[in-house]
């Protein structure tokens, strides 16, 4: 029985998944809700997931809901190939990484996004400026992080898969790629060479 991906396009969230699945090469079949139709908020989707958000997947039965632990259900239960090291060290630090990503970063991020989706005329180009520049400071952290290895683990991991929704979104909202942040912005492109990022968005 092939598992079942409730999604929505777009959703960052969602395409954590959908890579972490293709990555795995693990068959699917989807269930794109429409958020703007609150679909999410629907009781019979509220049963799968009390947050009333996407992704859920359902797997043979078992529902489990929030994209990084998503991911993390996956790689255990399918674990060929494995998309986390061995080592406990590393596996932390992936962690920590992903949760600076996801935390740290999200005030400012949010300020960019939200501004990016108004209307052009409606737009605070000073309250973008500066949540680019916010940004681009906080992420100088993981541009250290990353160092010269070509992922931040070393190897292709979870830690990139659920960190590059929100920096392929970055790049669209004009903070990468950056001249101070060359590694970040070389990962970015090596992301998007991955077949399993190229699918997202159909």
């Amino acid at each position: 029985m092939a598992i079942k991906l409730y999604d929505a396009v777009p959703s960052s969230n969602s395409d954590r998944v959908k890579i972490a699945l293709n990555e795995k090469g693990l068959a699917y079949d989807r269930v794109t809700l429409n958020l703007a139709k609150k679909e999410q908020k629907k009781p019979e989707f509220l049963r799968l997931n009390p947050y009333g958000k996407v992704p859920v997947i359902d797997d043979g039965g078992q529902v489990l809901f929030e994209s990084c632990i998503i991911n993390e259900y996956l790689d255990e239960k399918y674990p060929n190939p494995p998309l986390m090291p061995k080592d406990p060290y590393l596996r932390g630090r992936g962690r920590i990484l992903v949760d600076y990503g996801m935390n740290h970063l999200h005030e400012s991020y949010w300020a960019v996004r939200t501004e990016i989706m108004k209307k052009e005329a409606e737009r605070n180009a000073s309250v973008m400026d500066e949540s680019r520049r916010t940004l681009r400071e906080l992420l100088r952290y993981l541009e250290d992080a990353l160092g010269d290895k070509p992922y931040f683990l070393g190897e292709f991991s979870l830690t990139d898969i659920d960190l590059w929704p929100r920096f392929g979104r970055m790049e669209d909202y004009g903070v990468l790629p950056a001249a101070s942040l060359p590694r970040l912005s070389a990962w970015v492109a090596r992301m998007k060479a991955r077949p399993s990022v190229k699918s997202l968005g159909t």
